[in-house]
């Protein structure tokens, strides 16, 4: 049975300030849900979940995290904002608890196990009286194994045309992709000079409309797992090259965020 329990206290909040939650270890984590007020999701300007001092997920505005969480398929934060450990929205009970975060109990393969886990809120100096709260979801406790990763990676296209995106790091297994862009209405995706997934945005919205996710506005996201198969990821271990070819109706700001799926090393 799956609980759900306050956490402690968050140290440091304040305007302008960064807000942190150490997280006790014990059980796995499948979800935080954070509450805010005196507070809007835009002031709050950077999130990061770090375990043994590693920095594993990271959103650069609760606005962005809120927007991938409502193309999984959850409401829009309106008070409480979730962090995903799992991934939301699948068809399988194993697909979407396969990332879930375990903590208390030693490694059965040598692998690294979680010491430490904490959540890093940095609240822009604007905000007026920021207030902020968690519990968690929890299921029993498990062995650290596979999680999910979010990285986000900035480009600038500077003009109009196809952009060529071939610097992410390879080696995760790729869950998602989101690019937040208004202007990109098509995307190609090569590996190793084979084209993988080639759609428009009209494409690619109405299939993940079908299937188990909520387009969102100014978002192209690329999806392996949109009908609900978690098992539908994109390999990048052992790959050489790796584009994802977007195309730009006009030039500007181009934020890139992964999500993949592997150990934390």
């Amino acid at each position: 049975m799956k609980v759900t329990k306050r956490m402690p206290s968050f140290e440091g909040v304040a305007a302008g300030a960064t807000a942190t939650l150490r997280l006790p270890i014990g059980l796995t984590y499948e979800q935080l849900l954070i509450s805010y007020s005196g507070v809007t999701l835009a002031q709050l300007t950077e999130i990061r979940v770090v375990g043994n001092g590693k920095t594993f997920q990271r959103f650069t505005s609760g606005t962005r995290l809120d927007a991938i969480n409502q193309f999984n398929g959850r409401a829009a934060a309106a008070g409480v904002l979730v962090i995903d450990f799992t991934r939301y929205g699948l068809r399988t009970r194993q697909g979407e608890e396969i990332t879930g975060l375990g903590t208390g109990m030693p490694s059965q393969d040598g692998s690294v196990e979680l010491s430490t886990l904490a959540v890093e809120i940095d609240i822009a100096a604007a905000a007026s009286a920021p207030v902020l709260s968690a519990k968690a979801v929890q299921s029993d406790r498990s062995p650290l194994g596979l999680i999910r990763w979010v990285r986000e990676f900035g480009h600038s296209p500077a003009a109009s045309g196809e952009y060529e995106i071939a610097d992410i790091p390879k080696g995760h297994l790729f869950n998602q992709v989101h690019f937040f862009s208004g202007d990109m209405s098509a995307l190609r995706i090569e590996r190793d000079g084979y084209t993988v997934f080639e759609r428009n945005a009209a494409e690619n919205a109405l299939i993940q409309s079908d299937g188990v996710r909520v387009p969102q506005s100014g978002v192209f996201s690329f999806d392996p797992t949109e009908t609900g198969n978690g098992g539908e990821t994109l390999q990048t271990a052992g790959v050489f090259d790796l584009r994802f070819v977007c195309k730009m109706d006009a030039s500007g700001s181009l934020p890139v965020v992964v999500e993949s799926i592997a150990p934390l090393a």
